[in-house]
């Protein structure tokens, strides 16, 4: 066996050892994600447009959202969507639709689903990227 290919089998193997380990756990499950879609669709796409993109209510992702929510945790954002969204229904939105919206604006933003659900206590710890 050549160097190169004992070297690149141990960098590989490494790798795989490495990877899921340094891997971080989403904040939500898939299946948060998924109704997070639809209640998204529902309550908040007539504003924010299709995917978060923005339309008569800012982009949900991207530097408008950081710029406005960076910083703070996920429960801070999810108490500002609570006290202020829709804005022709404010304090409407329940915790069962609240949790999976903000899974869904969460994975627009790069996270990813994990095993845990995502609630105003586990969002706590979790910060929106600056």
């Amino acid at each position: 066996m050549s160097f190169k290919l004992l070297f690149a089998g141990l960098a590989a193997g490494t790798a795989l050892i490495a990877g899921p380990a340094l891997a971080a756990e989403g904040p939500f499950n898939q299946a948060q994600l998924d109704k997070g879609k639809s209640e998204y669709n529902t309550h908040c796409r007539t504003c924010h447009a299709a995917n978060g993109k923005g339309a008569l209510g800012p982009a949900l992702h991207g530097d408008v959202f950081k710029g406005r929510f960076g910083g703070q945790s996920v429960t801070d954002v999810r108490t500002w969507i609570y006290e202020n969204m829709p804005q022709t229904a404010p304090k409407s939105l329940k915790d069962e639709q609240l949790d999976p919206i903000m899974a869904y604006i969460l994975s627009l933003n790069g996270f990813t689903p994990g095993q845990k659900e995502l609630t105003a206590e586990t969002g706590k710890d979790v910060k929106i990227e600056k």
